[in-house]
């Protein structure tokens, strides 16, 4: 049945983004159209609870078909994962909080994102966190309240931007990862810098896999973000494909050129080769257990950041997968208190 919501919520969003729309020439930034989200199907706690368990079974199930052993869940951890009835009522409610369907201009094209910020803006100027999803095209899209992460930012005084990049459900285009799509995340700072509300001096960056990616790429192309927070940040690309064969067709189709120079278009978009040059303060947050980015990863990450030198925070949670389905809640409180320390004075 959550299935079934997410795929109507899904297409209601490409309809109403209007994909088949004609390109615009607005500049990069402009926010060409808002809509409230449509309205959620409230998911029950015991619901909340068995979708977690399939989740995690499903991740298991898919790690076994791929060669990967997965751990069991810690019984103690899955519990902390579901929380209480009271903290799951608060997160679904959203009260006080809003959420809008955009579509912006982003180098002549019409992507399609999300705006959650507080009902009552008057007066205000609020940090802004950016997110950048993970999946391409259309796996791994969003979908309006399925990210209930966004609440906790939305509680601690943040606005949320958030793009589906080119290519993706609502969005003109197509995907590049890690190509020209990093100028519709660019094109956010303009964007929130017209709503009035939002303080462009406290831009921060909330990253999960191939969104890690595409985090470290912006933060070395000089990204005016304050901070970084990666989950499960794709960061090594090379070993990636050798690891998992099939990656190499995602990688493939959406690369420019990927097939006449497949080590550059890899190495430009493997932050452990690179990482050093970055000065932005990150922190990273990764699964032991996580077979689809490898922890190895964010480790080599953390070294070089290390003799660099460089301020960043490294968590790694024992047992917890890709999402970090178990400890979501603690990696998100973990960003928001990196994210806070780090804000500038107004």
């Amino acid at each position: 049945m959550v299935q079934a919501v997410a795929a109507v919520v899904l297409l209601m969003f490409t309809a109403i983004m209007g994909a088949a729309s004609a390109a615009t020439d607005a500049p990069d930034g402009t926010l060409l159209s808002s809509a409230p989200c449509p309205p959620r199907t409230d998911q029950s706690f015991e619901q909340r609870g068995a979708q977690i368990r399939t989740r995690l079974a499903d991740e298991k199930k898919l790690a076994a078909e791929e060669g990967f052993v997965m751990p069991d869940a810690d019984p103690a951890a899955l519990l902390r994962a579901i929380g209480t009835p009271a903290t799951h009522a608060e997160r679904v409610a959203y009260a006080g909080f809003a959420c809008h369907q955009i579509v912006y201009a982003s180098g002549g094209l019409r992507i399609a994102g999300f705006l959650y910020k507080p009902v009552d803006t008057v007066g205000r100027k609020l940090p802004v966190v950016i997110y950048l999803r993970g999946g391409n095209a259309d796996f791994g899209a969003m979908q309006a309240w399925t990210y209930d992460g966004f609440y906790d930012f939305l509680k601690a005084g943040y606005v949320v931007l958030a793009t589906q990049y080119r290519g993706g459900p609502g969005s003109e285009g197509e995907d590049g990862y890690g190509g020209a799509d990093l100028d519709d995340v660019r094109a956010l700072v303009p964007l929130a810098r017209s709503l009035g509300y939002a303080d462009t001096n406290n831009v921060f960056l909330w990253g999960g896999s191939r969104g890690g990616m595409q985090a470290y790429m912006l933060l070395r192309a000089g990204f005016p973000a304050r901070a970084a927070a990666l989950r499960a940040g794709s960061a090594d690309l090379r070993t990636n494909g050798a690891a998992r064969p099939a990656l190499v067709d995602v990688y493939r189709w959406p690369i420019v050129d990927y097939d006449s120079v497949p080590a550059a278009k890899l190495r430009e978009r493997s932050a452990v080769l690179w990482v050093d040059e970055i000065e932005t303060p990150m922190i990273l947050l990764h699964g032991s257990a996580d077979w689809r980015v490898r922890v190895d990863q964010a480790l080599e990450v953390a070294q070089r950041l290390s003799a660099a030198r460089r301020d960043f925070e490294l968590h790694v949670y024992a047992g917890d997968d890709h999402a970090l389905t178990l400890n979501r809640n603690d990696a998100i409180a973990r960003a928001i208190g990196f994210f806070n320390q780090r804000r500038a004075v107004q």
